[in-house]
């Protein structure tokens, strides 16, 4: 059964937006099938990095200096301090919560959580100086509304209303928009239950898993490097059996890097990870043509997890 993440955030956001933490939980994708990679680490200064370039600045769009959002993720941290165990879903809600930026992930705008207050204020304490209410002069001073018996202080009320009633009625949100929001929100498929998916090794290794009925294989490598780890064999068994048992399916080999360093010559690495893998599978005798290298959008990874973005995947193509 998939994890019911709500129930971690809501214990520090009793009134958290469940649309905004199926959001969420969308947003992190493949890290919350393992365990290490479904949390968050506040001891490691590279993952909290991560959790500011990737997620607050990224994906946010947070443009405040380094310092106010290391100091939101510690906040964050120290919120969470009780729990051993700091859920990926949860900080990430927080954090949106505490930014203002809950309406990325679909929020209604809506009056800030206490738990967004407390993070929040010394993010503002930092880039905000205070700005004094403007003074108002008491009614009594005002002749029209201090006017002994006049009742214009009444019709300015009402004349107020009425202008309040028409703005909202000019704004309120159009039938045929409430009506696609809601059947878009009704056809968007739920994240598939996946089984339990092995630990992310801290360097060269490999994990297998089976997604929606099909083999999967994720091979990973040590920083800058190339080589296969050694039981390769055995732990794509699986992948290649099923592509062998299913003709005119073709094997998927996709490469990836950490961001740290030059962009170009991590690109290089990415794809020279894909070709060692192709190479490998074809020792196997996987036939070259039912090889697909396909380059992704982006191969540099920043899902908050070093040891996870150097990786390559091996995911089945049934045939048309």
């Amino acid at each position: 059964m998939a994890e019911d993440w709500s129930i971690d955030v809501k214990k520090y956001a009793p009134g958290a937006d469940d649309n905004v933490i199926a959001a969420i939980v969308r947003h992190c994708g493949i890290a919350l099938r393992n365990r290490d990679s479904s949390l968050v680490s506040f001891t490691d200064t590279a993952e909290t990095d991560l959790v500011r370039e990737s997620y607050c600045k990224k994906k946010l769009g947070i443009t405040d200096p380094d310092s106010v959002i290391d100091a939101a993720i510690a906040k964050v941290g120290e919120i969470m301090k009780a729990d051993h165990t700091k859920n990926r879903v949860t900080v990430y809600y927080l954090l949106a919560e505490a930014f203002g930026k809950l309406g990325i992930f679909g929020a209604v705008a809506a009056a800030a959580a206490p738990v967004a207050a407390a993070v929040a204020a010394p993010v503002a304490a930092a880039v905000v100086e205070p700005v004094a209410a403007p003074r108002v002069a008491p009614l009594a001073a005002v002749p029209e509304v201090a006017a002994a018996g006049s009742m214009r202080w009444l019709w300015w009320l009402l004349g107020l209303l009425a202008l309040a009633g028409l703005l909202w009625w000019l704004l309120r949100p159009k039938p045929e928009e409430v009506v696609v929001a809601e059947v878009t929100e009704a056809v968007v498929p739920a994240a598939p239950v996946a089984a339990p998916v092995e630990a992310v090794p801290d360097g060269a290794g490999i994990t297998a898993q089976e997604v929606e009925g099909k083999p999967e294989v994720s091979v990973y490598f040590d920083t800058a490097k190339t080589d296969i780890y050694p039981n390769f064999d055995a732990r794509t068994e699986a992948v290649r059996k099923y592509a062998a048992d299913h003709p005119g399916s073709t094997l998927q080999v996709s490469g990836y890097n950490d961001p740290r360093g030059d962009a170009a010559m991590n690109a290089e690495l990415s794809k020279n990870r894909a070709f060692a893998v192709r190479d490998a599978l074809v020792k196997l005798g996987v036939p070259e043509a039912s090889i697909n290298l396909v380059k992704p959008v982006d191969t540099t990874d920043d899902t908050d997890s070093l040891a996870r973005a150097r990786r390559v995947d091996i995911t089945v193509v049934d045939a048309q």
